[in-house]
């Protein structure tokens, strides 16, 4: 039986910012790359603002990008290089997540995304492995919606 999740973290991170990020991103990086084995494609996304955060995709990962009004968007296919990328650039220097979504694809459909810094977590039609997967690494102060 498939479900679609929606979780959303509870507990923030005490920050001089507008917008709220976690406390700890250790399971970010787990719960990214078991998904990596199920998508063939990413797309990443940052607010045009934050012009240096993309210049850092835009580098590593050349001809990915386009402007889509208020966000700037990154998006290709999820090979070694894409995946190394994402596992390793991904936090700041103050350990929390450099951008506002990150989506994972299979065959032009969205299987999983992380959104709002990853304050919100978006699983379609997921198993129940993957399921059970997510609320072992995920923190415990999350609120879950399921349909």
């Amino acid at each position: 039986m498939k479900r679609n999740m929606h979780y959303e973290l509870t507990s923030m991170a005490d920050t001089p910012e507008t917008f709220s990020y976690a406390d700890d991103y250790a399971f970010w990086i787990l719960m990214i790359e078991h998904f990596f084995g199920y998508a063939d494609s990413f797309e990443i996304q940052c607010w045009k603002e934050e012009t240096a955060k993309f210049e850092d995709i835009i580098n590593e990962l050349p001809n990915v990008e386009h402007d889509d009004g208020h966000l700037l968007i990154a998006n290709g296919q999820l090979n070694e290089k894409a995946k190394e990328f994402i596992l390793t650039r991904s936090l700041d220097a103050n350990r929390r997540l450099k951008w506002f979504s990150v989506f994972l694809e299979r065959q032009g459909e969205t299987l999983f995304s992380s959104e709002h810094y990853g304050m919100e977590l978006i699983g379609y039609e997921l198993n129940l492995e993957q399921i059970a997967f997510l609320e072992k690494v995920l923190p415990g102060d999350v609120r879950k919606f399921e349909w």
